[in-house]
């Protein structure tokens, strides 16, 4: 266990409990009308398939965490009897870690967010930024539906409209079919800047399920510097310091935009390099596949270095649940809010978080202070199988996206 989640666990209180169960349930998010829930890229996803965490102790509490799909496969017989508080640090699933922490909140009377404030006053009042942006294409779906441009348009101003401030989405469906490259689309670019006027902020993500080639961000970098968007987010994907070099490069390409990037970060030395050499200017490792205490220990370490922490937020509620107590405990800048087509936003807590003006206002309530609905389970059966599918508009674009990604990969490995 590293000397700083040691000085933490060492301030807080060690609860007497003990584990009597653990249940991990897989769940499906399927719209009920057979639609995607993304189109993007090369690709269509059908589904959305994750895991609830629930842990009860022999004192009656019962604390809940994320969890994929794949982790209801395991055992977890041998964490039964033990304390959760002896569980934390040590290298158990992330879904176990979260719930371990709202079951000590719970037990201590405190929530999450202050337990793991050490010396900053915690900030209740965590902003969220709208992410979506995975539903547009450059063709029209013969539904009546806008495409193209302008539904990139209209979805950025309803959000505006909801109260949002911010606005990341992904670079349109696929590029070799629609004959789009950076300049076009640094004219779609110019076109939304143009409709959401210039306080809003924009951030532009890798491209889904493709990567930019590093030609292809050095093209696109001086556009959306001159249109002042916020952030543009690994386009490049995170493969390691092998990439610092031409990241670097690309920062010096547009000055008044921020890189972020570290959403496939799995353990705190992945991240490490990235924030001491100053490569990403917000870091976006996720409590789902990190868990909280080593995502914790990330934050902690980029706030040092002058690195905005900005947590990945893509999956469930239960996932902004312990995201936004990061946030708020941390001093992190801000935390993804997940705006594609999911009944996973709103449908699995009784109470769950809603955005107002920007911002979810965590209370005061002990561990996470949510209570999950009663029927999840039955309200969200799971549904084995794929969820992405080459898009059938034009089935040969994945495996060649799939080259032009490995391609991009390949001029990085070590």
């Amino acid at each position: 266990m590293s000397d700083d989640i040691r000085n933490l666990l060492d301030r807080v209180e060690r609860p007497q409990l003990t584990i009597r169960d653990i249940r991990v349930t897989p769940i499906t998010y399927r719209p009920a009308d057979g639609s995607p829930i993304h189109e993007c890229g090369p690709v269509i996803l059908s589904k959305r398939d994750e895991s609830i965490v629930e842990i009860w102790t022999e004192e009656g509490l019962k604390g809940i965490g994320p969890g994929a799909a794949g982790d209801a496969q395991h055992s977890y017989d041998h964490l039964v009897g033990k304390n959760p508080y002896d569980l934390l640090g040590t290298e158990i699933l992330p879904g176990i870690d979260v719930a371990c922490w709202d079951l000590v909140g719970r037990a201590l009377g405190q929530p999450v967010y202050r337990l793991l404030a050490l010396d900053i006053e915690p900030d209740p009042s965590v902003h969220v930024y709208a992410s979506g942006g995975v539903m547009w294409t450059y063709y029209d779906r013969g539904d009546g539906s806008s495409w193209g441009a302008q539904a990139l348009i209209e979805e950025a101003l309803h959000y505006k409209e909801l109260g949002f401030d911010t606005f990341k989405w992904r670079p349109g469906t696929d590029w070799q079919e629609a004959g789009i490259d950076p300049h076009k689309l640094g004219e779609i670019c110019r076109q939304l800047r143009e409709a959401v006027g210039p306080s809003f902020r924009l951030g532009l993500e890798k491209k889904g399920y493709d990567s930019w080639t590093f030609e292809e961000c050095l093209t696109i970098a001086p556009i959306i510097d001159e249109l002042a968007f916020y952030f543009f987010e690994q386009p490049m994907g995170d493969e390691g310091p092998t990439q610092f070099a031409d990241y670097r490069t690309l920062k010096e390409r547009m000055p008044r935009v921020m890189l972020w990037g570290g959403e496939r970060f799995r353990t705190y030395e992945e991240a490490e390099p990235w924030i001491r050499e100053g490569v990403y200017d917000a870091v976006q490792s996720d409590c789902l596949h990190m868990g909280l205490t080593q995502n914790w220990r990330v934050a902690q370490r980029a706030r040092a270095a002058g690195v905005k922490m900005v947590p990945h937020n893509w999956s469930t509620s239960l996932g902004t649940m312990c995201n936004a107590h990061l946030v708020a405990a941390t001093g992190g800048h801000m935390c993804e809010f997940f705006m594609y087509p999911s009944d996973f936003r709103y449908g699995l807590f009784k109470e769950p978080y809603r955005p107002h003006q920007s911002r979810i206002t965590l209370g005061n309530e002990p561990g996470f202070g949510m209570e999950l609905i009663d029927d999840f389970a039955e309200k969200f059966p799971y549904m084995p199988g794929p969820n992405t599918l080459a898009n059938p508009r034009f089935p040969h674009a994945w495996a060649r996206a799939q080259e032009r990604e490995q391609a991009v990969c390949a001029r990085y490995r070590s």
